[in-house]
């Protein structure tokens, strides 16, 4: 929930493709030692969510995987206005 955090993730989900997610998984993931838990993972998913539709986004519906090992599938976005 950070500017740093929200660049990563529109520029992942906007240019690659990617969930939105998957900008944030790396730094997530690293946060703990003892690994995230599967509702860890949709507290992000939902941070990532509320990020994502505060800055002009809206969900398409589709999901896709989230390349990194700790994460499995994501939600993709587009611009609300579009």
């Amino acid at each position: 929930m950070s500017p740093e955090g929200y660049i990563r993730a529109a520029v992942v989900n906007d240019e690659l493709g990617l969930p939105a997610a998957a900008g944030v998984a790396r730094s997530c993931a690293e946060a703990t030692d003892s690994g995230l838990s599967s509702t860890d993972k949709q507290f992000i998913g939902a941070a990532v969510c509320a990020l994502m539709e505060a800055n002009g986004h809206a969900k398409t519906g589709r999901k896709r995987a989230i390349p990194h090992r700790a994460f499995t599938k994501g939600e993709v976005y587009t611009q609300a206005n579009q």
